[in-house]
């Protein structure tokens, strides 16, 4: 469930929970933005979201498990736009991928502490990898990809494009995996062009 929605058919407790968990989310969200993700303390969110110390620790143990928030606001309204921009130049299929993979990797991935957020959030368990993806509008932006490959006759029309967005999406994390334990432009960029070069014959009509 995402934060701030549908929390009106949870009961009251959970309710308070979700409102604690989004000034939390909300509060630190501004001061990486404002101060800087290195700069920010524990107590500067504690305060900002009007929590004691005890409650932000009880929530978010530590300072980088606030980092995939963060990751995900900066996906919605950086990368997102920049991919929706890209399609209007009406690009190819693996052009628009490889832009959006390269996005990903210059406006999340490069984060500070990204990697051991990104350990501590999915390296446990895959599936919530996935799911967190999906919630921030991954998925959402592959099938509007997977559209945009159909309509180009591009892409193969004997899958559904909802699987297809999802088989890509699988591949992908499997990419980003391993480099979660240190990032590196030049072996990501090499690692999405090897996904790319898969993609290319998997995709096709």
């Amino acid at each position: 469930m995402k934060l701030g929605e549908d929390t009106e058919h949870l009961p009251l407790r959970e309710r308070n929970r979700q409102r604690i968990i989004q000034r939390i989310v909300k509060a630190a969200i501004e001061l990486f933005h404002t101060v800087g993700y290195e700069q920010t303390t524990m107590d500067n969110i504690a305060e900002k979201a009007e929590v004691s110390r005890g409650t932000l620790f009880n929530y978010f143990p530590t300072k980088t498990s606030l980092l995939i928030p963060f990751a995900s606001e900066l996906f919605k309204h950086r990368v997102q736009p920049e991919v929706r921009s890209y399609l209007e130049k009406q690009p190819t299929t693996l052009d628009t991928l490889r832009f959006l993979f390269l996005e990903i990797g210059e406006q999340v991935l490069t984060l500070p502490d990204i990697e051991l957020a990104l350990q501590q959030e999915f390296s446990p368990s895959p599936p919530a990898m996935k799911v967190s993806l999906h919630h921030v509008g991954y998925i959402e932006t592959l099938l509007t990809i997977v559209h945009h490959g159909r309509q180009r006759g591009e892409v193969r029309t004997d899958i559904p494009p909802e699987q297809l967005a999802r088989y890509i999406g699988v591949l992908y994390v499997s990419l980003i995996h391993p480099l979660t334990n240190q990032f590196s432009a030049a072996q990501y960029a090499s690692e999405v062009e090897i996904l790319l070069t898969f993609l290319r014959t998997a995709l096709r009509p």
